[in-house]
């Protein structure tokens, strides 16, 4: 059975039984990669980078990379850049590669309303040469195999120390061998930063995904030094505990780190997941553009 337990892992994605969207931990704190929208709350130029090495040590498990770029425009309230993601998971490489506009609305001086849109292409591309299987299999490459375009909206509510999101995408899958619920996804999301004092604060955060029948609740809670620390731990449902630290390394650069430890107990699955972040910002020598308080 442990020696089957490869190949059925690698044959998993094919019979469709998997993630077929990427997952990252750090959405809870980078969401511009799945809300389009969540960029409008940027006031300077930035670069958005993430590695994700899941269930360390199997054969064929998912590592993914993500980067986002965005350019704010801040005299006319919005904001244009790119998202990339790239992914390997069993036989499958998937890539997706979208353009990203986002526009903030003011409601008062103490919050805005955020709107942003994407679209691109996504590629999906089975290689049947490396598969270890035993008889004819009932289907070849060409029948998953995939170019789409895919489209996404985001809706943010953000106040001092308040935000909501939410975020939905469409992809246009033209192969028969999807199921109808693969074509949307949606993230809802929501924090709250508590200060403590003038150093000091707490943010609780709930992040929900769903996707093709297939749903997950992140449930966080982090402690945040100044803007120069912040550590955390959360809890996806019946999935995995997971833990967070981030760090301002100079004005232009920060890191974040998070380890997911799988709770489900199942046989020959218990496997942790890394994932690295790199958050690059380009201050600007003009004062700083404020949504709020003007």
């Amino acid at each position: 059975m442990k020696k089957l337990l490869p190949i059925l892992f690698v044959l998993l994605p094919v019979f469709g039984f998997c993630q077929y969207i990427p997952q990252f931990s750090q959405l809870i704190k980078t969401l511009e990669l799945v809300n389009p929208g969540y960029n409008a709350s940027k006031v300077d130029p930035s670069a958005t980078l993430l590695y994700r090495n899941q269930w360390t040590g199997f054969d064929g498990a998912p590592k993914t990379f993500a980067a986002n770029i965005n350019v704010p425009v801040n005299k006319w309230h919005t904001g244009f850049g790119v998202n990339a993601i790239g992914e390997t998971r069993g036989l499958i490489t998937q890539t997706n590669i979208a353009l990203n506009a986002n526009v903030d609305v003011k409601i008062n001086e103490l919050s805005y309303l955020a709107f942003g849109i994407n679209g691109g292409v996504e590629t999906k591309r089975i290689d049947m040469g490396r598969a270890i299987y035993f008889g004819d299999l009932p289907f070849v490459a060409e029948d998953f195999n995939s170019n789409s375009f895919y489209t996404g909206v985001g809706l943010n509510f953000f106040a001092r120390e308040l935000h909501l999101g939410a975020a939905f995408h469409y992809t246009q899958l033209a192969k028969s061998n999807y199921n109808s619920n693969e074509f949307y996804s949606l993230y809802l999301n929501g924090s709250y930063l508590l200060n403590l004092s003038e150093t000091w604060s707490v943010k609780p955060s709930l992040m929900y995904r769903y996707h093709a029948g297939y749903s997950d609740l992140d449930i966080g809670f982090f402690g945040l030094y100044k803007d120069l620390f912040w550590a955390g731990v959360a809890y996806r449902i019946n999935n995995a505990v997971i833990f967070f630290a981030d760090v301002k390394i100079t004005n232009f650069l920060r890191l974040g780190y998070s380890y997911d430890l799988d709770v489900r107990k199942i046989d020959y699955f218990d496997y942790g997941s890394h994932e690295i972040s790199v958050e690059i910002t380009l201050p600007r020598k003009t004062k700083q553009f404020e949504r709020m308080g003007n």
